[in-house]
């Protein structure tokens, strides 16, 4: 046969084989398809072009969104079939050279229930229930129930939590029931840090903008002054300030700590600090969790514009009495937990109580500063209680109760100074101040169904402060005397309630809706002075303030809503209205967050949030003090609002060890206001506080970047942040634009813990931030004024100019804090030393800068108070 021949021969033949592979295929066929993490439809298309098998089916009745890995090598084509179609109850059948494919109606059934503490039978709210065959879960709410709607062949269910050992429940048979699922715990804090890994990943969550904060990643802090600090551990995480040391409150996405709503058991609480922003309101060691919302905030919440700081504190020990007491340098505590009957009604209740003045006036019995046998009282005390009852498998109530109170008296007794140009002058003086909440919650939980779950709670919260000063002197050559008295006081109170729904009706949606209805009460500015030494009589007045009440009303409803096989969404609008002064306001604030999946387990995620403050606080510093004042919004002062979107990355790695997340974010608030003068301060008459203000706007924006390490003796994280808060008001800066307090252009954070055996636990924290905008003086002028009775020697006065607001950066601050813990078991106890010292490297960061004056230079120059030097602590607790 000639060359031609032969080519045409094998061509033709080539022609023939070749449909031989893509349309000759029978049940047996052997097939080759390697895919990692793909659909399954991608299975099929890879199977249509490579061997002539064509798919047929509806897309409306036939999911193949379901992601497989196959490694199939000369295969035979039924078996990998069934091997793919089987777990989505998919049928196929041959008809001619197509397959057509039918999905079995799927018989679901719905597994609900409790997933508690196997030793106290706590409840734990963010447990993760997982359907390793489906690849699909859900979480407990925040009273630890579940519900998870699964097909009929799903046999076993994974469940876990941070801190305790996973189990796997059995679902056979469960359906229709109300389950308790009991989780072992771990037997220790060092091992509780070590694997306490299991949590739903970052990219498994459509919620950004959210950092939940286990109870022992507070402990493992170093502690200031000995004292675990839920709020300082916040203070820790990227987006997140807490001010000048010493100074209290949350600065979140360049907002003010009145824009925070910090919730305890579901109740807002007003002053979340003890002792000037040393302490925390809360003892940690009630705390169940803490979920910190920096943005992206769930329709559930409103009412505030930059945070939600939602803690739930334990419920009590169904089943044992335990305790523990502590002793630091400054501070004692105690708590104890047990039934009231067992298996049915549990307590909790704590105390604590400083005692810094116990130990300065036993220190100094002899003359002081305020005079022999002076008085200096400076301490703080709260207790809560808590009583948790189930009535049935369906119902169960909590009571949570809470009183605190801060008290500062200063007290001189008489004390004579001779003048050289007035004689003797005899002078003694007293003053106080107290602050504090009172805070109490009813709830009721009741499960419907085995998909819908209810909880009603009753709410009050008040905070009042009271200050109160006396002064008096004589000189008898000049013949004046004053005996002065003043008092201020202020009062918020709120009431409420509020009825939330959790209705999961199928693994791709999560629906929670509900209302409340809240009344506040604000008393501020009641204020009385008298003197009774003047010789104009009478010399007193005495201020009303500004009364009123407002009324806020709301409706909420979300939805985690699986969209697409790797699009997630929550959907969300929050209705509000606020009734004041025969005013009402309203707003609708809709909510939206996305999530998408990236290959090799990456997260996109992308949020809008609106949200509407219908209180305000009168304040004239940067940090929040306890004599700031909480008022509603009036016929001039509008609410204010926010609108803020987000943008990011995430994910978990593959060992779980290490959690990473970037951030971008974007606020603009509208309707802030600002004091109208440098040297405002709140007047004895608040009835026109608001005609005192001016109202404009506001931005913050900037990045934040999370690296955390979970699992092994060595855990931590490192946060950076980088962001720029502006605001802009009429007839402030020349109405220009401007960096507000709370702008802190660069934060870093480095928190590290390492477990050495099971006994010693070292931790160490890093902090560094750019000093905040300051308003200072540019001139002024130094000249003789009139001399005052009781200092007739001084007659130079200064008036300072002013150019613009904030127009001066306060030093960076930098601090390093350092501890360790000892710990061992007894035969019926665990003890434990607890060792910290703050501020390692004695940095004198500012808390206050001031104008002073150099008598000799005649100069006047920029000074600053530092209040937290190197504080060594010793803490010493016993765990029974």
């Amino acid at each position: 046969m000639s060359l031609a021949g032969k080519l045409v021969t094998g061509i033709i033949c080539i022609i023939l084989c070749f449909p031989l592979k893509v349309s000759g295929w029978d049940w047996q066929t052997r097939v080759t398809v390697v895919v990692k993490d793909q659909p399954l439809r991608v299975v099929c298309e890879i199977l249509e072009k490579e061997y002539g098998i064509h798919f047929s089916y509806s897309r409306e009745l036939v999911d193949l969104s379901r992601k497989v890995t196959v490694t199939a090598q000369q295969q035979r084509l039924r078996s990998l079939l069934e091997q793919l179609f089987a777990p989505d109850d998919i049928r196929f059948t041959r008809v001619g050279d197509q397959l057509v494919l039918q999905q079995e109606k799927r018989i679901n059934r719905t597994i609900s229930g409790y997933v508690q503490d196997a030793v106290s039978g706590e409840k734990l709210p963010g447990a993760t229930i997982y359907a390793p065959s489906l690849k699909q879960g859900t979480t407990t709410n925040q009273y630890g129930f579940f519900s998870l709607t699964t097909v009929k062949d799903t046999n076993s269910l994974v469940v876990s939590y941070v801190g305790y050992e996973s189990a796997l429940l059995p679902v056979e048979g469960q359906a229709n029931r109300i389950l308790l699922v009991p989780l072992q715990p771990l037997p220790s804090l060092q091992e509780v840090v070590i694997s306490g890994t299991d949590k739903t990943k970052l990219q498994d969550q459509t919620q950004m903008s959210r950092v939940n904060l286990p109870l022992a990643a507070v402990k493992s802090m170093p502690k200031l002054l000995g004292e675990a600090d839920v709020m300082r551990t916040l203070q820790s995480m990227p987006g997140v300030g807490g001010g000048m040391d010493g100074a209290g409150g949350l600065h979140v996405r360049g907002g003010s700590p009145d824009q925070n709503l910090i919730l305890m058991d579901g109740t807002p609480v007003f002053n979340f600090s003890h002792f000037f922003g040393v302490y925390s309101l809360l003892n940690a060691d009630v705390v169940k969790s803490a979920d910190l919302y920096k943005g992206a905030f769930p329709a559930r919440f409103g009412g505030r514009l930059s945070s939600v700081v939602d803690i739930s504190l334990k419920d009590g020990d169904m089943r044992h009495y335990h305790g523990d007491v502590a002793i630091g340098m400054i501070s004692a505590k105690f708590n104890l937990e047990g039934p009231i009957i067992k298996d049915k009604t549990s307590f909790i209740v704590s105390a604590r109580r400083s005692y810094p003045d116990l130990v300065y006036n036993m220190a100094l019995k002899t003359d002081t500063d305020f005079g022999k046998d002076g008085a200096f009282y400076a301490y703080f005390y709260d207790v809560n209680a808590k009583i948790n009852h189930i009535f049935s498998a369906k119902d169960r109530i909590y009571l949570s109760l809470y009183k605190g109170e801060d008290n500062l008296l200063i007290r001189t007794v008489p004390d004579t100074v001779n003048l050289d140009n007035a004689g003797r002058l005899t002078e003694s003086s007293h003053f106080q101040l107290k602050w504090g909440n009172t805070i109490g919650g009813l709830r009721w939980n009741h499960i419907y169904n085995t998909r819908l779950f209810s909880n009603i709670s009753l709410n009050y919260s008040q905070y009042a402060f009271r200050t109160e000063f006396g002064f008096k002197y004589t000189m008898p050559v000049v013949g004046t005397t004053s005996d002065q008295y003043g008092k201020y006081s202020s009062r918020m109170e709120n009431a409420g309630i509020k009825i939330d729904f959790d209705y999961r009706p199928m693994p791709n949606h999560s629906i929670r809706f509900g209302g409340a209805l809240t009344g506040h009460y604000f008393k501020p500015g009641i204020s009385e002075f008298s003197d009774k030494g003047s010789t104009i009589k009478p010399l007193d007045s005495t201020g009303t303030g500004f009364r009123t009440r407002g009324t806020e009303m709301l409706l909420y409803a979300e939805d985690d809503w699986r969209l697409l096989p790797d699009l997630f969404a929550n959907v969300g609008f929050h209705a509000s209205g606020f009734l004041v002064e025969g005013r009402f306001y309203h707003s609708i604030q809709p909510r939206l967050g996305l999530r998408y999946m990236l290959p090799r387990n990456w997260a996109v995620k992308a949020s809008y949030t609106h949200m509407n403050q219908y209180i305000h606080l009168l304040s004239t510093s940067g940090t929040s003090l306890p004599t700031d004042i909480w008022v509603p919004s009036t016929q001039r002062v509008a609410p204010m609002y926010s609108r803020q979107v987000a943008a990011g990355v995430a994910k978990t790695s593959t060992n779980l060890a290490f959690e990473f997340s970037l951030e971008g974010y974007y606020k603009s608030m509208y309707n802030m206001i600002e004091y109208a003068t440098n040297d405002m301060l709140v007047n004895d008459d608040l009835k026109r506080w608001d005609e005192n203000v001016v109202i404009g706007k506001g931005w913050s924006y900037g990045g934040e970047l999370m690296v955390k390490k979970q699992k092994g003796s060595t855990t931590g994280w490192i946060g950076y942040t980088l962001s720029w808060s502006n605001r802009q008001f009429p007839g402030i800066n020349n109405g220009k634009i401007f960096p507000y307090k709370y702008d802190h252009r660069h934060d870093v954070e480095v928190v590290l813990s390492q477990c050495i055996g099971k006994r010693w636990e070292l931790s160490a924290s890093w902090h560094y931030t750019t000093g905040a905008p300051l308003t200072l003086p540019v001139s002024s002028y130094h000249g003789v004024g009139t001399a005052s009775p009781w200092d007739p020697g001084s007659t130079d006065v200064s008036v300072d100019r002013y150019d613009g607001r904030y127009n001066y950066r306060a030093a960076d601050i930098h601090r390093l804090d350092v501890g360790v813990t000892y710990s061992k078991q007894k035969k019926y106890w665990r003890k434990s030393w607890n060792f910290s010292i703050y501020n390692v490297y004695n940095q004198k960061n500012p808390f206050i800068y001031y104008m002073k004056r150099d008598e000799i230079q005649k100069q006047r120059y920029l000074s600053k108070v530092t209040v937290l030097p190197i504080l060594p602590s010793i803490t010493y607790s016993i765990k029974f």
